[in-house]
């Protein structure tokens, strides 16, 4: 998309959500209605000015502003953010005229520690500003998802110490449904305590997926991308992503073989598949936070530090025109 069209997009994205008289517009948008309880929700913020100067957010009293959100539960309680996070804004620059944007992780900031149904404002206000200024409502639900699969792992003594008496993790595999798809999710725990919620992949017809647990208590996973296509993962007892690939039925179809004996876990068959090809390449549509973020460092407040993509959805941002590459 070019920067002209993508400049009138976003204009017209902005004022379907906002008054016409507002000097300053703000808008408000989720990468997804539903999200799994503990996992990451993404609020892209959409501000405009058209108070007729330019806004510098600084730490002088006269420069002195913020984004913030007002959210609430299903019975208008408002969720209070979490004690010692605060959303800067420090170094936001906006121009007039100028529209830019902000990806911020609303359960990094608030108490979204409970399953249910949520609404959520964002407000902005600056000191030569006449008034706070509100975006339009959306909705969004947290969910703790169906458990379909579980296992519970000792610790591996991975040194001369004595293991931690009765230390372990629980692996469990849940599902959740958004919009007509079921998602599977990772969830690790200890004693009780969310260490990872990590997506691992979607319902895909009668296919089934695998899962298996090595001899240094490591998930491992092989999830349905297609009928012939499969993603192999595997993840530690703290939920890191140790290894991704994508395999496919080649002569023999993938599959997860532990080794009675020794414990280890190994993919067996098939071939490795190929992004493009053989199935849909993961980042194709999504974005780089860095890529919704200005490239000046002092115009990334409140950005998430995590690297990689993310998937804005189709809400989140303008679609390109069927001419545009």
């Amino acid at each position: 998309m070019n920067r002209g069209k993508k400049f009138l997009a976003l204009t017209l994205l902005v004022a379907g959500m906002m008054p016409l008289f507002a000097q300053v517009g703000a808008a408000v948008t989720l990468n997804r209605r539903n999200y799994m309880l503990y996992e990451h929700i993404y609020a892209c913020v959409t501000l405009r000015n058209d108070s007729g100067r330019p806004l510098m957010f600084g730490s002088r009293p006269e420069l002195q502003g913020f984004v913030l959100f007002d959210i609430r539960d299903r019975n208008n309680r408002p969720i209070p953010m979490i004690r010692g996070r605060e959303i800067g804004v420090t170094g936001l620059y906006l121009a007039p005229g100028e529209i830019k944007r902000m990806v911020i992780p609303l359960d990094r900031y608030y108490e979204l520690g409970k399953a249910g149904r949520y609404r959520v404002h964002a407000y902005v206000s600056h000191n030569i500003l006449p008034h706070e200024y509100r975006s339009r409502e959306a909705e969004f639900s947290i969910t703790e998802g169906m458990e379909v699969w579980r296992k519970n792992v000792g610790m591996p003594d991975l040194s001369d110490d004595k293991p931690t008496a009765g230390a372990e993790r629980t692996y469990s595999i849940r599902v959740m449904s958004d919009a007509g798809f079921r998602s599977y999710y990772l969830k690790v725990e200890n004693a009780g305590h969310v260490l990872a919620v990590t997506r691992v992949g979607a319902e895909v017809g009668y296919e089934k997926f695998q899962a298996e647990v090595d001899m240094l208590s490591r998930i491992h996973l092989l999830m349905p991308v297609s009928p012939r296509v499969y993603h192999y993962m595997s993840f530690n007892v703290n939920g890191i992503n140790l290894s991704s690939s994508y395999w496919k039925t080649s002569g023999t179809v993938p599959m997860l073989y532990r080794d009675e004996k020794s414990g280890q876990v190994s993919r067996i068959g098939g071939e490795e598949a190929r992004a493009g090809v053989d199935y849909r390449d993961p980042k194709e549509g999504r974005l780089g936070i860095d890529e919704l973020l200005e490239d000046r460092p002092g115009a990334k407040p409140g950005a998430p530090r995590d690297e990689g993509v993310i998937d804005l959805g189709e809400n989140v941002l303008p679609r390109k025109a069927a001419d545009e590459k």
